[in-house]
């Protein structure tokens, strides 16, 4: 299993709460659905390893429980002359009776240059938001989505992109133009091997712990070992999350 009952509790308290980590003047996600959101008991995810897939997971969940929102379909290709151009999240039932086409993403990003950058430093927030805003929620505008699902109106688009965002306090904050960030969402830390600060406990965080971490008992204390050839997901002693990368980031390949 994944995540048990207790994590996946947790992570949808998080996600109900978590501010988006781009600001939009389009497509904003409406916060009425997650004031609305009933407590209930979820169920363990036994699903794909990946975090983008369990995040996907956790708002179906929350879709499914919805007591004014209800959930048309998911995942649904559209094609052209034998060709996939992409896939819709969800296509949602508001309280209002229109349907919504939703993209949804969990990302977490570190400060460098003029970019939000993933551990994987090929990845970008402004590639992934340009990609999501203006491709993935263009599906259900095109006439290939028209033609296919004529009984699938939709009415509005909504991008939902939570995580969090890291800065390196040891270096000058860098100014990135483009996407404008909340805020909020810009929590945590991230650092070289050498950077690490050596008075504080580290935890580290397995891959289904990033979106909420449990008690720190519950957690496996962490030991740097060098050379460190992947990112490692850490917390400290005080709940600031890090991320502690290797020497060559963001040029590893």
């Amino acid at each position: 299993m994944f995540a048990d009952e207790a994590q996946v509790t947790r992570d949808i308290e998080w996600i109900s709460s978590a501010p988006p980590i781009v600001q939009m003047s389009s497509h904003s996600f409406d916060d009425d659905f997650w004031s609305g959101l009933v407590p209930a008991i979820w169920p363990g995810y036994t699903g794909g390893h990946r975090i983008g897939f369990y995040y996907q997971w956790l708002v179906c969940q929350c879709i499914e429980s919805h007591p004014k929102y209800q959930l048309v379909t998911e995942e649904i290709q559209v094609t052209k002359d034998g060709r996939t151009l992409g896939a819709i999240d969800f296509v949602v039932k508001n309280p209002a009776g229109e349907l919504e086409h939703w993209e949804v993403a969990i990302k977490f990003y570190l400060a460098f240059g003029t970019d939000w950058h993933g551990p994987n430093a090929k990845d970008t927030l402004a590639k992934k938001y340009e990609k999501m805003a203006h491709q993935q929620l263009q599906l259900s505008e095109s006439e290939a989505y028209q033609t296919q699902y004529p009984e699938l109106p939709i009415k509005h688009r909504k991008l939902l992109m939570q995580g969090r965002l890291y800065t390196n306090p040891f270096i000058l904050e860098p100014e990135i133009p483009f996407p404008s960030v909340t805020a909020e969402s810009v929590s945590g830390y991230w650092c070289w091997p050498s950077q690490l600060p050596e008075d504080l406990r580290f935890y580290h965080l397995q891959r289904h712990q990033w979106l909420e971490a449990p008690r720190f008992d519950e957690l496996e204390p962490f030991a740097l070992e060098l050379p460190l050839v992947r990112a490692q997901h850490i917390i400290d002693e005080n709940g600031k999350r890090w991320f502690v990368v290797p020497e060559s980031w963001p040029n590893c390949h």
